[in-house]
């Protein structure tokens, strides 16, 4: 554990910060906050030291080590609130909330949702909320499923996120291979494996359909919808992209919102943002996964360009008890992110277009994050995508339609073998 100060103390109210981005500090800055900031080792910026009072490394996944730690802190600095919304830092943000009597999204509900078989088994006393899966330990456990279900099915870590390790098992002949790709992520051979571990694997039948997710941000039980968004999801389970507001009629978007509420009561999440993932099809809406967090892929900013309102900065005011902003106006009536992914492995020679991208009408932003003599190939995870754009429209159909033609600029060209 190490530790860095930046920002002199005033009299300003403090916030404890979990894993935050320089955007999240910057926004709690300017609600007159002062931050204390605990980061991961292997994920510290060093840079957002001289934003905060204290600057500290710990190990997230050590909830205990982080709620000592946080006792240590409170006693100095008495914090007003404490926030993450980093996956792997919930669960030891809540339990410190809880620990020194602050507002926390539920008693728990950010350990049980990091855990889907957890989750599973929760749901199990619910008549309108259970379906079919199981712990997968064994091959035998993916059969006994099939069994009962059919196929497909799809395996996926217990405390996964970011799309890593998804495993879908169309019949009994990909089964053997398919526990070998489990075993593979088992064993944790993946880059972000120290702040993401996988630790066990759950089986339940492949939901077939489209895909949403329903950001929420729930006051004493009270649960606001903030926007329905529609996932565009590839053959590899990553999502390439998002839609706000998602296009559906009122009934079958009122089931979607119905069957979230009724998820985050059963849960007991009665505090801050959700972002609960859900599929609709044929067979009816199959609840994917729920966080006790803002959703990620910059959603909340997606979000606040149709809507006007903020998520993360609602997040932060609401947690140490502070009025929630007045909304700001909204930028456009829908807004839709295009990723840009590989269409095969290989080095870059160049990337072309992206000054007629930005160029086009709609089109808000155009991000890359690879370059000439990059490494890249199709994306298998959230982090293996290799840019964004974002257009804005007055309808879902005019927005998606820059964003394409954007995306039809924008060339990756590839090194000759």
């Amino acid at each position: 554990m190490s530790a860095g100060s930046g920002a002199a103390a005033g009299d300003r109210p403090v916030l404890l910060l979990l894993s935050a981005s320089r955007r999240v500090i910057d926004k709690a800055r300017a609600l007159g906050l002062d931050v204390v900031h605990i980061q991961a080792p292997t994920m510290t910026d060093p840079s957002l030291a001289e934003l905060c009072l204290r600057s500290v490394q710990a190990e997230l996944p050590d909830v205990r080590g982080l709620v000592e730690l946080a006792r240590g802190l409170h006693r100095e600095f008495g914090f007003a609130g404490v926030v993450s919304n980093h996956e792997p830092a919930c669960a030891g943000a809540e339990a410190i909330a809880l620990d020194l009597g602050l507002t926390a999204p539920g008693d728990g509900v950010s350990a049980l949702l990091r855990d889907k078989a957890r989750t599973h088994e929760v749901l199990d006393g619910s008549e309108e909320l259970a379906s079919a899966w199981a712990r997968a330990r064994s091959v035998e456990d993916i059969l006994a499923v099939a069994a009962r279900a059919g196929y497909p099915l799809i395996l996926k870590p217990t405390d996964g996120s970011a799309s890593l390790g998804v495993v879908k098992v169309d019949g009994p002949e990909q089964v053997d291979a398919a526990w070998e790709r489990v075993c593979g992520s088992l064993r944790n051979e993946h880059r972000y494996h120290e702040v993401l571990p996988v630790s066990g694997y759950l089986v339940e039948p492949f939901a077939d359909g489209e895909e949403f997710s329903v950001e929420t941000f729930s006051h004493a039980g009270r649960h606001e919808v903030r926007a329905v968004v529609r996932k565009v999801i590839d053959g590899a389970f990553v999502e390439t992209g998002h839609i706000v507001p998602a296009a559906l009629d009122d009934g079958l978007r009122a089931e979607l919102v119905s069957r979230v509420t009724a998820f985050l009561d059963h849960v007991g999440l009665r505090e801050g943002p959700a972002h609960t993932e859900l599929i609709a099809g044929e067979k009816g809406i199959h609840l994917v996964e729920s966080h006790a967090r803002t959703g990620g892929d910059g959603i909340p900013a997606l979000v606040c360009l149709v809507t006007g309102r903020d998520v993360e900065t609602d997040m932060l005011a609401h947690f140490t008890g502070l009025p929630l902003p007045e909304a700001v106006p909204a930028r456009a009536a829908a807004a839709v992110k295009s990723y840009l992914v590989a269409d095969s492995p290989g080095r870059i020679a160049a990337v072309e277009g992206l000054a007629e991208a930005r160029a086009l009408p709609g089109v808000h932003a155009v991000e890359t994050w690879v370059g000439e003599g990059d490494e890249v190939r199709p994306a298998a995870a959230s982090w293996e995508r290799l840019g964004e754009i974002v257009a804005l429209g007055p309808d879902v159909h005019a927005a998606q339609s820059a964003a394409d033609e954007a995306r039809r600029l924008i060339r990756l060209r590839m090194e000759e073998s």
